[in-house]
């Protein structure tokens, strides 16, 4: 039988499996992947907020060298 507890857990361990992403690029530009994955994802301002808000990991972004 599965538990409301153990699907909460398991959301958890999930959410945090996701890392995040703000660029400034001509403007706020949303990202999220898989973690340790290669590519990022584009997504909208709103997944970005609860994505972070249910534990995700913000990770810093950095302006590559021209």
């Amino acid at each position: 039988m599965i538990r409301l507890q153990d699907i909460l857990r398991e959301s958890d361990r999930k959410s945090t499996r996701r890392e995040y992403q703000l660029r400034d690029i001509g403007g706020p530009t949303f990202y999220v992947r898989d973690a340790g994955a290669d590519t990022w994802q584009f997504i909208d301002a709103e997944a970005f907020a609860e994505g972070l808000a249910a534990g995700g990991k913000l990770i810093a972004w950095k302006p590559p060298k021209d």
